[in-house]
């Protein structure tokens, strides 16, 4: 059925301005404010458990990465010192587009890898509700909470520039 306040050729308008400001991987467009991050999903059945269905020694396994872009909304740092040393601590919400996700056919989960900045972050909870003229068949974005993770406590193999 056809929206009167939001017509199939404006998301399509929309859509187009969004490639171009975010950008968009199948369409090998650059972005303007977007950001290019890598996601690297969970391996469960590469990953060895232990007899309690947790990570054993090796920890958890991750499949190869996905470059991806979005916008990145990141927190300041937040350091702390304890007997164990310093600790950094930061907050960041990735929102990627929807559409964008559909078309390379992924979707960020909770427990998934984001790398950007030099950092690895592991995705807390994802959020779809942002909902264009209020309608839900046409839901814009998926927002991702993620916290900064020691890249010692992931089983993620670090590439290097040559």
């Amino acid at each position: 059925m056809a929206s009167r306040f939001w017509p199939t050729r404006d998301t399509d308008l929309a859509k187009h301005l969004n490639d171009e400001l975010v950008g968009n991987l199948t369409k090998d467009s650059s972005s303007i404010i977007g950001q290019e991050v890598i996601l690297y999903r969970i391996a469960p059945y590469d990953t060895k458990t232990n007899m309690y269905g947790e990570a054993g020694e090796t920890g958890k396994v991750y499949k190869a990465g996905v470059k991806l872009f979005c916008i990145v909304d990141a927190g300041d740092f937040d350091w702390e010192t304890n007997e164990f040393g310093p600790d950094t601590r930061q907050d960041v919400t990735f929102a990627f587009q929807r559409d964008m996700l559909i078309d390379v056919n992924f979707r960020p989960d909770i427990g998934d890898v984001v790398s950007w900045n030099s950092g690895y972050f592991e995705i807390n909870g994802t959020n779809e509700n942002q909902l264009v003229g209020g309608q839900t068949g046409k839901n814009w974005t998926i927002s991702c909470t993620a916290h900064l993770s020691r890249i010692n406590t992931l089983n993620i193999e670090r590439t290097r520039a040559f």
